[in-house]
C-alpha cells in the first residue's frame, strides 16, 4: 500500500475534515468552541477545588513530609492567603487573610470580657440595617425571623449567618407607606422589600466562665447578667487570620469597585454594590508557616504541603521553650526550660530555674533523659491559651470599682508566644508583654467546653421578658465534668503468642488462642477499650443481693487507697531496716499458686467502715464463686498467683509475672478484684496496683483497668463479658498475654493504624523503653513494701530472677532492644541515650534492693551510659 499522499488526496482529506467540522458545529448550533472551552474551565475549577491545602494552627506539632519518622517541631507563626469569589462571580486571588473581616464583629463561641469576668458568646440577636427599594434606610433588631424574611434564592448557605450584606429581604414595617409597597411591585400591607447593607450583633447572650480573682483571690463577685449589649463587651484577642477555612464567607474591604457586567444573570436587579460586592466565599487557601524544631533550629515560610501533622504525640517528646520538672524531685520550686531536644537519643538540654528566679545569671543548664521529665503541671501553656495575671501584691488593695476599669483588660489575655523562658501574652487592652510563667495562671480548656460554668445574675424569665419569643431552652444547660483520660485502641494488634507462648502451659496456650480470636477479632485485633464504664445495673435483685450491694457500694467509687505509696517515692527512699528478712525465713518457701487467707484490710475494695464479714448472699452466687475458686486452683499457670479471703468471698488478689519478650519481663503486677452481687451477670471489678505510674495504655495511674472483657467499652457479642462462659481465669490470662504484651504502645486507641509505619514503630520503641524503666521501679517499690500475703512471693521471685534482671539491664545498655532476646548484632535498632542515662541511675538502686533480700550482687558492675 502506497503511504504517500498525492495532491488530490490532500485536497480530499482537507475537504473531509472541513465537512466534519461543519457537521459538529451544526450539531451544537455553532457553540462547540464555547462548550469545550467551558468544559475545560469547569474541569480546572474542580481540580482547584479538590487540591485541598493542608492547614495548621499556632502550636500544632508537625514533622517534615520528607522525614515522617524524624524530629518534630511546633508551629510558631502562620501566614495565609486565599482565593475569593463573590456571589456575582468576581474572583480575587492571593488575598492576605489579615485583610479579611467577618460578617459580624461578634460571632458564636467568641470569648468576651465584662469587668473582671470572662465569658463565651452562646447566642446572638442580630441588628440588621436594610436599604429599602424606595431609598430609605431601616434598622431592625431581629428577635423573630418573621420580622425580616429572606427572599429566595439564598446565596449564603451558612447556618451561622441568617442575614448577610447584599441579601434581598422582606421587611415587616410598623408603618410602611403605601407608595413604597406599590413601587416594589407586590403590594402587601405593612411590608416592603429591601437589601441588607450591614449586619451586627444587637444583643448577646453570654455564659460567664471565670473571673480574674479565681486564681487565688478571696472576693466573691456576682457574675454579670447573661444578656449583654455589644458595647459593654470587649473581645478577647485572637488570631483570626489563621483560622479561615475553605467555604467560609467573609468581607474584603475596598473590593466594592467590581464591574456590574460581572454580575450573574438574575442577581443584578435591586442590588446595592456598595455592600454586596464586598461579600466573598473562600475557594482556595495557601498557607506558609514558621516551625521551631526540637533541635532548636527554625524554618521560616515552610509550605504547609511539606509538613505532616503529628497525630500521636509521644509522652516523652519535648520542644524548645517548654516548661518541665523532674519526675523524682522533692524540690517543688525547681523547674526548667527546654532548650534543645535530641529526638533520636531521647535527651533534653534543660535550663534549670527556681520559682522566684527572674534573672538568667544563676541559671544552670544540664542534659538529662527525656524519661525523667514531665511537663510542668502549672506551666503547661500553649499558644492561644487564655491566661489571667496573678497580681498577688495588689489584688487585696483593689476596690470593687477597680474591677470594672482598665485593670481588668490588662489582666486577661491569650498566650502569643514563648522566648527565653518567659511567656508572651497579648492582653485584652491590646498591649503585649512578657511575663514569667508563675505570674499567670491558665484557664483549663475543659472549663470552656462545659455548657455552663457560672450561673448568671439574671434568670431565664428575665431574659424572656427582654427577648420575646427567644428559645428558653438555650438557658437550660447542664454541667459536664470532663476527665482527661486516655482510651485504649479499638483494634490492638498483639503478637504476644509468637514471642511468649512458651511462657504458659499448653492448656493456657489453646485458651489464649481462642480468646484472642473472640476478644480481638479474627485478624488479631482487640476490641475497643475505654476509660468510661458502660456497665448497667441489674434491675431484678433479690433481697440478699441488695444487702450485698449496699455493703459494697462504697468500694466501687474508691479510686485510691490511702496506704498505697507512690512508686517514685518508694524507689528513692533509703534502705531502712530488714523488714522482709525479719518476717521471712532464709529458706525459700514454696508459694502456692492458689490459697485462702484472712485479713483483707489492705484490699482496694475493702471499706474500713463496713463489716469485715461477708454480707448475706444468694446460693447461686456462692456456688458460682466456689466454682471460680476450683477452676483457679486447678488451671492457674505457674506465673499467676491468687489469694482469696476467708471472711470476704467477693474479694481476690492476683499477682502476674511479666512475660519474656516484653518490656515487663520478670516484673510482678498486682490486681485487686471484687465480684459484684450480680456476678456473673456483671463482670468483676478490677483495680491495678500502679504505684502512681503509667506503664501500659490499659492500666492507669489511678488503678483503673480498661479491657473490653470487663465491659468498660460499648462492645458486643464475644467482645464483652459473657455470664455463661467468661471467668476470672479468662480475665487474668488476658492481662498477662494481651495487655502486658511485647508492643503495648499499639494498645492505645487508634494507634494500631501506625503498626508497621516508621512513626508508629519509633514511638513503640520509646514506649517500651519507658515501660521497662517503670517496671524496674516497680520491683524496687515492691521489695520495700510488698502487698499483704504476697511477701514470700516477692522475695522468692526476685531472689531467683535478680541476676536475670541485672543481666537484661546490661544487655540493654549495650544496645539490645528492650524485651528482645536477640543479640546486638542481630538487631537493627539500639536503645536511646536517654534510656541508658535513666537505666544507669536505676541500676545501683536495683542492686541495693536485691542485696537487701540476700542476693549476691557482688559481680554486678556499674553501668556506663
Amino acid at each position: 500500500m502506497d503511504m504517500n499522499l498525492t495532491d488530490s488526496d490532500w485536497e480530499s482529506s482537507s475537504d473531509s475534515g472541513s465537512s466534519e467540522q461543519e457537521e459538529v458545529e451544526f450539531s451544537y448550533g455553532g457553540r462547540a468552541q464555547d462548550i469545550f472551552s467551558n468544559l475545560e474551565e469547569t474541569i480546572g475549577k474542580i481540580d482547584d477545588f479538590l487540591s485541598f491545602e493542608r492547614g495548621f494552627m499556632y502550636g500544632d506539632i508537625v514533622r517534615s513530609a520528607a522525614e515522617p519518622s524524624g524530629q518534630s517541631g511546633r508551629v510558631i507563626n502562620v501566614d495565609m492567603s486565599v482565593n475569593l469569589e463573590s456571589i456575582h462571580g468576581k474572583v480575587v486571588k492571593e488575598v492576605d487573610t489579615k485583610r479579611l473581616q467577618r460578617l459580624r464583629s461578634i460571632s458564636l463561641c467568641d470569648y468576651v470580657i465584662n469587668g473582671p469576668w470572662l465569658g463565651r458568646v452562646d447566642k446572638i440577636v442580630e441588628r440588621v440595617s436594610v436599604t429599602l427599594d424606595d431609598g430609605s434606610n431601616y434598622e431592625v433588631l431581629v428577635r423573630n425571623q418573621d420580622q425580616l424574611v429572606a427572599v429566595p434564592p439564598n446565596m449564603l448557605e451558612d447556618s451561622q449567618y441568617t442575614y448577610y450584606p447584599g441579601q434581598r429581604v422582606q421587611v415587616k414595617l410598623a408603618h410602611a407607606p403605601r407608595s413604597t409597597s406599590w413601587l416594589c411591585g407586590n403590594w402587601r400591607e405593612n411590608q416592603a422589600l429591601g437589601t441588607v447593607c450591614s449586619v451586627e450583633a444587637g444583643l448577646v447572650y453570654v455564659e460567664w466562665v471565670a473571673s480574674i480573682i479565681m486564681g487565688g483571690g478571696d472576693r466573691n463577685l456576682t457574675a454579670p447578667q447573661a444578656l449583654q449589649s455589644p458595647e459593654s463587651l470587649t473581645l478577647l484577642p485572637s488570631v483570626p487570620h489563621a483560622s479561615w477555612q475553605l467555604g467560609d464567607w467573609c468581607i474584603l474591604p475596598g473590593a466594592s469597585h467590581c464591574d456590574v457586567e460581572e454580575l450573574q444573570n438574575g442577581f443584578s436587579r435591586n442590588m446595592q454594590r456598595s455592600s454586596s460586592d464586598e461579600l466573598f466565599v473562600i475557594t482556595k487557601t495557601k498557607m506558609k508557616v514558621d516551625v521551631l524544631w526540637q533541635d532548636g533550629g527554625c524554618s521560616m515560610g515552610v509550605d504547609s504541603q511539606q509538613l505532616v501533622p503529628v497525630g500521636a504525640v509521644n509522652a516523652h517528646d519535648f520542644w524548645p521553650e517548654q516548661f518541665v520538672v523532674e519526675k523524682e524531685t522533692c524540690n517543688s520550686k525547681r523547674w526548667g526550660v527546654v532548650k534543645v531536644v535530641n529526638a533520636n537519643e531521647q535527651t533534653v538540654k534543660v535550663q534549670w530555674r527556681t520559682l522566684t528566679e527572674k534573672e538568667a545569671s544563676e541559671q544552670m543548664e544540664e542534659v538529662v533523659s527525656a524519661y525523667e521529665l514531665l511537663e510542668h503541671p502549672d506551666f503547661g501553656f500553649c499558644y492561644s491559651d487564655v491566661v489571667f495575671s496573678v497580681a498577688t501584691e495588689t489584688k487585696h488593695l483593689l476596690t470593687d470599682g477597680d474591677y470594672s476599669g482598665a485593670y481588668c483588660l490588662s489582666s486577661i489575655g491569650v498566650v502569643a508566644g514563648f522566648r527565653n523562658g518567659v511567656v508572651e501574652v497579648k492582653w485584652a487592652n491590646g498591649s503585649t508583654s512578657e511575663v514569667a510563667p508563675y505570674e499567670i495562671w491558665r484557664m483549663e480548656r475543659s472549663e470552656f467546653s462545659s455548657s455552663s460554668a457560672i450561673s448568671p445574675a439574671s434568670s431565664v424569665q428575665d431574659l424572656s421578658q427582654k427577648i420575646a419569643q427567644s428559645d428558653e431552652s438555650s438557658s437550660n444547660h447542664q454541667e459536664t465534668g470532663l476527665v482527661n483520660l486516655y482510651s485504649v485502641g479499638e483494634s490492638c494488634n498483639v503478637n504476644v503468642l509468637e514471642s511468649s507462648s512458651f511462657f504458659l502451659p499448653k492448656a493456657a496456650i489453646g485458651f489464649i488462642t481462642s480468646l484472642a480470636s473472640s476478644l480481638f477479632g479474627s485478624h488479631g485485633s482487640t476490641s475497643a477499650i475505654s476509660s468510661h464504664s458502660l456497665c448497667n445495673d441489674t434491675e431484678d435483685q433479690s433481697d440478699s443481693e441488695i444487702l450485698v450491694q449496699e455493703a459494697t457500694e462504697p468500694h466501687t467509687i474508691s479510686e485510691s487507697k490511702s496506704d498505697e505509696v507512690d512508686m517514685d517515692t518508694m524507689v528513692n527512699l533509703p534502705i531502712v531496716g530488714k523488714g522482709i528478712n525479719k518476717t521471712l525465713d532464709s529458706t525459700i518457701v514454696s508459694f502456692k499458686q492458689f490459697d485462702m487467707v484472712t485479713d483483707c484490710s489492705d484490699h482496694h475494695f475493702f471499706s474500713p467502715g463496713k463489716e469485715v464479714t461477708q454480707p448475706p448472699v444468694t446460693k447461686s452466687w456462692v456456688k458460682k464463686v466456689q466454682q471460680e475458686w476450683s477452676n483457679l486452683e486447678a488451671d492457674l499457670p505457674n506465673t499467676i498467683y491468687v489469694r482469696v479471703y476467708e471472711e470476704r468471698m467477693d474479694l481476690l488478689r492476683a499477682a502476674l509475672v511479666g512475660a519474656p519478650g516484653t518490656p515487663y519481663h520478670d516484673g510482678l503486677f498486682f490486681f485487686d478484684i471484687m465480684l459484684p452481687p450480680q456476678y456473673p451477670h456483671e463482670p468483676p471489678m478490677v483495680h491495678y496496683h500502679s504505684g502512681g505510674m503509667r506503664l501500659n495504655p490499659n492500666l492507669y495511674e489511678s488503678g483503673r483497668v480498661c479491657l473490653s472483657l470487663l465491659n468498660t467499652w460499648n462492645g458486643s457479642g464475644t467482645e464483652v463479658w459473657n455470664p455463661g462462659s467468661s471467668s476470672i481465669l479468662q480475665v487474668l490470662l488476658s492481662f498477662q498475654a494481651l495487655v502486658l504484651n511485647e508492643k503495648p504502645y499499639f494498645n492505645e486507641a487508634g494507634y494500631d493504624k501506625q503498626l508497621g509505619r516508621a512513626e508508629g514503630e519509633k514511638n513503640s520503641v520509646s514506649y517500651n523503653e519507658n515501660a521497662f524503666l517503670i517496671t524496674c521501679k516497680s520491683m524496687i517499690s515492691l521489695l520495700r513494701k510488698p502487698p499483704k500475703h504476697f511477701e514470700v512471693l516477692v522475695k522468692d521471685h526476685f531472689t531467683h530472677r535478680a541476676h536475670h534482671v541485672l543481666a537484661a539491664c546490661k544487655a540493654n545498655m549495650e544496645g539490645v532492644p528492650v524485651g528482645s532476646s536477640s543479640k546486638l548484632q542481630e538487631s537493627s535498632t539500639t536503645n536511646s541515650t536517654g534510656f541508658k542515662i535513666m537505666l544507669t541511675k536505676l541500676y545501683p538502686k536495683l542492686v541495693e534492693a536485691f542485696s537487701e533480700i540476700g542476693v549476691d550482687c557482688s559481680q554486678g558492675v556499674a553501668l556506663e551510659p
